[in-house]
């Protein structure tokens, strides 16, 4: 948060917030405005903020931005005594048709206002040319140090996978990775929560929700839902560990139909023997960097754990690159912890 008020504090600076998919990355863009304009001395702050979709050019983002805007405008009324009127029009009709970053930069210098700018979903506008008019965007506001801060929202690992070939602007790019959620985070979630309702968790399996949920909130939320709901069906005001198991049980029923999709087809053989499914719990149990990657050898562990006994990465080498990283085996391993599980 402070380092995304830093780049609206500094003229010519601009965010992207990046990180996987369902880590709270939109959330937090939400809740920028309120806590930059109101926390932090932003008296006159103009927001917009819009979602992209696969659909969107350039030109149909920089109208939805300024659509969120309105301008008051005054119309006299005849008569000496006679109240003007007043009409609000969005900022996008002073745009032309097809806007260009300097058509942009004017509109933006004309309003005396400083510009919070959210673009959400930046990975979904697939159109080269308009990422590159968005980057040129980036440069033309920061080269005429206009009083506007762009915040681009997308899921990607690193900013260059977001950029594609356009990273000449990241001198002027704050940039802010969004990691999973703690242990001790998630488990606040549930404290939270439960005590919202006056209830509470046995100590002895407090951690089983944040582990298994993998730094994920959705899942965690999700998990002690309906593990409280386990609890209260059952007369009591305390979580344990059966709610838990249900619970988990429950969530897994209720996730994406995608996923449960790919975790089927990442481990579907006709081979009784075939390691693939073992291999990929493996998989979401290894220990991971910072960035959240894993290699082969951190996989030997908890494999040689559900297997019962040791495996060398020869063993499982075929199932992580023929199938889990090739179409139509693909998969995203933090995406289907929780089917894994």
């Amino acid at each position: 948060m402070l380092r995304i008020a830093d780049a609206v504090n500094q003229p010519g600076m601009h965010c992207i917030l990046f990180g996987e998919r369902g880590v709270g990355k939109t959330s937090l863009a939400n809740i920028l405005p309120a806590v930059i304009g109101n926390s932090m001395g932003h008296d006159s702050l103009a927001t917009a903020s819009i979602n992209c979709d696969t659909s969107d050019s350039y030109a149909t983002v920089v109208r939805k931005l300024m659509q969120e805007v309105l301008t008051v405008q005054e119309r006299p009324r005849l008569g000496y005594r006679s109240m003007p009127d007043y009409s609000e029009s969005p900022f996008s009709d002073r745009l032309p048709e097809q806007p260009s970053p300097n058509d942009l930069r004017l509109l933006l210098q004309s309003i005396s206002a400083n510009w919070l700018l959210i673009v959400d979903e930046f990975d979904r506008l697939v159109d080269q040319e308009s990422v590159r008019l968005m980057t040129d965007t980036i440069k033309i506001l920061s080269d005429y140090s206009v009083p506007a801060t762009i915040v681009l929202v997308g899921v990607a690992d690193n900013v260059d996978t977001l950029l594609k070939e356009h990273q000449s602007v990241e001198r002027c790019l704050t940039q802010v990775h969004m990691p999973r959620m703690t242990l001790e985070e998630l488990r606040a979630v549930i404290d939270n929560g439960l005590r919202q309702v006056n209830m509470d968790i046995e100590g002895s399996v407090t951690w089983q929700i944040p582990t298994v949920s993998q730094g994920y909130p959705h899942y965690t939320h999700l998990s002690t839902l309906h593990a409280a709901r386990s609890a209260v069906a059952n007369g009591r005001s305390t979580v344990n560990g059966d709610d838990i198991k249900s619970a988990i049980n429950e969530s897994i029923s209720l996730s994406e139909h995608s996923i449960r999709t790919s975790y089927s087809t990442a481990v579907y053989s006709a081979n009784k023997s075939a390691l693939f499914e073992p291999v990929l719990l493996a998989c979401a149990l290894a220990p991971t960097d910072d960035l959240n990657y894993f290699n082969a050898r951190s996989v030997m562990g908890p494999l040689s754990h559900i297997m019962g006994r040791n495996m060398e990465v020869p063993a499982f080498a075929k199932q992580l690159e023929a199938r889990f990283c090739t179409d139509p085996g693909k998969v995203v391993v933090t995406g289907i912890v929780s089917q894994s599980r």
